[in-house]
């Protein structure tokens, strides 16, 4: 099957999955859930989740101002044939939908049967869903995984498509169960998807349905963890492949940085600070993250072997600086002073607990003075040109 088949067969699925949702509910309002009729609409939605859960951990259904999107594909049909079942969704504040591998029938039932009085009232709909819970495991509904204002700032960026938007919030929502339960390493299915978001992430940068230009470009209030390892993913790669790596090259360093601080979602013993100040124990999870995120992902079965290096030594300095603390430098791997330019530059460029967000020339002026010390200067001056590549496609 060609690739282009494939993603037709898979844009057929999700539109079936949305559609046979919205059926399920208007079954439910006309017949009992025992009556065949809504006993098809949910086993036609079954087979559709089944079909695609067969080979994924999850399906994502996202919803945005009218817009549906199911793992990263944009559903514009749905937004007119589906109006008002999408409206009534979002003014549930069921931004979010994710259904996991192993999801019956019986579960199916009773979230559609839950939904569909709320759709007609939709106040304490968070509530209620969140009470009932434990009643559909394999089913997680709420508002996006993120503050408010992240939707805000992606909505804004001038010249990003509609469905680039969709497609960070999806991927920041597959990174956050990829990082859930972090007590032990990642199971060969999450290494997988971790490798597909990887690919996705790349070739939507290179078709420029990801413009570069607006993660370089772009001013960030949101603090979002995922998001970030997203934009050190991408340029990440697109530096990778401005000094001429080869291709598998690319991929592991952009996989490695989409995990780099995955060692930071390990839990902590106690819960972590809300106020402006930081523990001991969240110092201590930031000195060590580098150690414990490469010892879960060198464990993981089907890792390259590339990331957990990145993730060891992604503070480390070029001049035998940084941490974790050394005995005598040590020789850095290309990918792992890649990753520290543009983990840095994106720190810089985002909101973060105690400090606002850096202009562009305060962000490179900076970096610039730490050439040669924290930064690899000849891939610093790769950056730069990189950056100053972008403004000019811009203008």
């Amino acid at each position: 099957m060609t690739a282009q088949a494939k993603n037709e067969q898979l844009h057929t699925l999700f539109s079936n999955v949305c559609v046979n949702l919205a059926a399920g509910i208007r079954s439910l309002s006309l017949y009992p859930p025992e009556h065949p009729e809504t006993q098809k609409k949910a086993g036609d939605l079954l087979k559709g989740l089944t079909t695609y859960l067969k080979d994924h951990p999850t399906l994502t259904l996202l919803l945005f101002k009218g817009d549906a999107v199911v793992e990263n594909t944009p559903l514009p049909e749905l937004s007119e044939n589906l109006a008002q079942f999408i409206k009534g969704l979002e003014a549930m504040k069921l931004q979010r939908l994710v259904f996991r591998r192993g999801v019956t029938l019986q579960e199916l039932l009773f979230f559609l049967q839950l939904l569909m009085p709320l759709l007609k009232n939709p106040d304490g709909a968070d509530l209620a869903i969140s009470k009932n819970q434990d009643r559909f495991p394999h089913i997680v509904a709420g508002s996006l995984p993120m503050e408010a204002a992240a939707g805000v700032s992606y909505e804004d960026l001038s010249g990003a498509p509609q469905a680039s938007r969709h497609s960070v919030l999806s991927f920041a929502d597959q990174l956050k169960d990829l990082f859930a339960d972090l007590g032990q390493p990642l199971s060969e299915e999450k290494v997988g998807l971790a490798k597909e978001i990887t690919d996705t992430i790349r070739g939507m940068n290179n078709s420029e349905e990801l413009p570069l230009k607006v993660l370089i470009y772009r001013r960030s209030p949101d603090p979002d963890p995922y998001i970030h390892a997203i934009n050190v993913s991408a340029l990440s790669m697109a530096l990778a492949e401005r000094v001429a790596l080869e291709e598998g090259h690319v991929h592991q360093v952009g996989l490695g940085a989409l995990l780099h601080d995955i060692g930071l979602h390990i839990p902590l013993s106690e819960p972590q600070s809300n106020g402006a100040g930081v523990t001991l124990d969240e110092k201590k999870r930031q000195w060590e993250h580098p150690i414990r995120g490469a010892e879960i992902l060198v464990a993981s079965p089907g890792m390259p072997h590339l990331p957990p290096i990145v993730c060891y030594e992604h503070h480390l300095h070029f001049n035998g600086g940084g941490y974790p603390k050394q005995k005598r430098p040590r020789d850095l791997n290309l990918a792992s002073l890649i990753t520290f330019i543009t983990d840095t530059y994106d720190n810089l460029r985002r909101t973060r607990q105690g400090r606002n967000v850096a202009s562009l020339s305060d962000t490179l002026n900076w970096m610039d003075r730490k050439a040669g010390t924290l930064f690899h200067p000849l891939l610093l001056k790769r950056f730069r040109a990189l950056v100053k590549a972008q403004a000019e496609e811009a203008d």
